[in-house]
């Protein structure tokens, strides 16, 4: 049994290691002011650490979040609650920030040291009765038992993920640099409200600045983008498969095109994917709780398009009446009651900062060169025709050739959910049917003959693993890592 005296000495020593971890990456922005004459690729490493930190304390305002409303639910995968926690978590924080903005200055900079030191303090005490032991690490655990293929391509992953960082631009202005960020100005005030508060240390330090809201978009927000895809295939395909389709996306050379062109591209995919997952996750979550984050992403959707409020009534329709047809009265009216918070901040913004419609049908041409355009860039996506005849043929296929142990209902959703949104995209809003978006739709598709040979050759492990090896080599050469690579070197020596 152990002593109180035991249990003091073993809180204290949590309390030191977690305060000075959380100290030493808070005070990254105080410590650079002091030594910008740092070389880039220390400045660009020491950036996306703080960006991870960051997206760190989403995860466990999230936590937090979840145990004091008691918030239980079931997942797929252990990435589900990593996703669904890094999204809740940024859409609390944007919430929070923006209520900071309408503070002066001097104001909003001691409001936010003071939000964060007590925010620090807070997590690093341990007591009994909070889950702040569960660490953002814990939520990786299926990555235990790779083998040696998953492995490798894990590492290609995170190799191709490093030298594919986009050229940030030599601007001084928050503004001018938000507005290369977001040429289109798809993205709310709001958004960029939060952005600016989010790094306001930097702001009197322009060249930091950029390099800030440079690796945030990068690492939170392509990041973010590869964590959904991979959850959201996980549904549906084997882990070692969702890793191809990451990988599959990242070896894309549309994949750095689009980052060079349209950086926000990130954000809105982000959204639109991790949007089509919890469409996928919220019938099968267990809990009309889940709501609360099924409101708040409508709320997020109308800080990436004010139009999106109406495709969340539409998507709403068909939630409730497919997803949940097996759920009682009550059950839907107690998600809607916890989802009523999100839905009225989404109003909101659709009332307060209005909405110019695009009236896309004109579009529709530049849409199919567009798509043409990316399966042309990538051999590995001309499988998603394959994908397509399996989908339009599933039920002839399942009973003639046995398609293999797919979840029906749940794909079946979410190709109705993709229909839904590309054609209101279409119809309404052009700037939120995304390349990211494209490139993510069209991996999904090439992988569905893929599953189905697996599963067929499920006995014959050497085959499978010489097939997999293949389309990872094929992925591997059309991917221009040496463009890549030339890139980041003028990044690093130029800049």
């Amino acid at each position: 049994m152990i002593s109180d005296k035991n249990i003091l000495v073993l809180k204290s020593r949590f309390f030191l290691y977690r305060i000075v971890t959380y100290f030493s990456f808070l005070l990254l922005p105080v410590w650079l002011q002091k030594t910008v004459t740092l070389p880039i690729y220390t400045i660009l490493i020491l950036m996306a650490c703080y960006a991870m930190f960051i997206a760190g304390q989403w995860y466990l305002l999230a936590k937090e979040v979840d145990y004091r409303f008691k918030i239980f639910f079931k997942t797929n995968s252990s990435m589900d609650r990593l996703i669904y926690r890094l999204m809740m978590g940024q859409i609390l924080f944007i919430l929070y920030f923006n209520a900071l903005n309408f503070l002066p200055s001097k104001w909003i900079y001691n409001s936010f040291w003071i939000t964060w030191v007590c925010l620090g303090l807070f997590y690093s005490w341990p007591t009994r009765g909070k889950i702040i032991k569960e660490s953002v690490a814990s939520n990786f655990g299926e990555f235990k038992y790779l083998d040696s293929f998953e492995r490798t391509l894990v590492v290609l992953i995170l190799a191709l993920f490093v030298v594919s960082i986009p050229e940030i631009p030599r601007l001084n202005s928050f503004e001018s640099l938000a507005l290369f960020m977001d040429p289109k100005e798809k993205l709310s005030g709001q958004y960029w409200n939060f952005i600016a508060i989010n790094y306001y240390p930097f702001f009197k330090y322009p060249q930091l600045m950029r390099y800030a809201i440079g690796m945030h978009f990068y690492v939170n927000g392509v990041g973010i983008f590869l964590l959904s895809s991979y959850a959201l295939m996980r549904y549906f395909y084997s882990r070692r498969l969702s890793l191809l389709g990451v990988f599959a996306i990242l070896s894309t050379w549309s994949y750095s095109k689009i980052l060079v062109s349209d950086p926000s591209s990130a954000i809105v995919a982000t959204f639109a994917i991790s949007w089509l997952w919890m469409l996928v996750w919220l019938p099968l979550s267990g809990t009309y709780r889940a709501g609360l984050f099924w409101g708040l992403m409508a709320y997020l959707g109308s800080l990436c398009s004010r139009a999106f409020i109406g495709l969340t009534a539409i998507q709403s329709y068909i939630v409730f009446l497919f997803s949940l047809s097996g759920k009682t009265t009550w059950y839907k009216r107690q998600l809607v009651k916890y989802g009523a918070l999100g839905i009225i901040l989404s109003l909101l913004t659709f009332l307060f900062e209005g909405y110019e419609p695009y009236y896309g049908l004109s579009y529709f041409r530049d849409y199919a060169d567009h798509v043409a355009d990316i399966i042309n860039r990538k051999a590995f996506f001309t499988l998603s025709f394959l994908g397509i005849l399996i989908i339009l043929f599933q039920s002839w296929i399942e009973k003639k050739m046995s398609i293999g142990k797919f979840n029906k209902e749940a794909l079946n959703n979410l190709i109705k959910s993709i229909l839904v949104y590309m054609l209101f995209c279409v119809f309404f809003e052009k700037n939120l049917i995304e390349s990211f978006f494209v490139m993510w739709v069209a991996t999904f598709l090439a992988l569905l003959p893929l599953e189905y040979l697996f599963q067929t050759l499920s006995r014959m492990r050497s085959n499978r693993n010489m097939i997999y090896l293949i389309y990872i080599l094929i992925c591997l050469l059309d991917s221009h890592v040496e463009g890549r690579i030339k890139i980041l070197a003028r990044i690093l020596f130029n800049s």
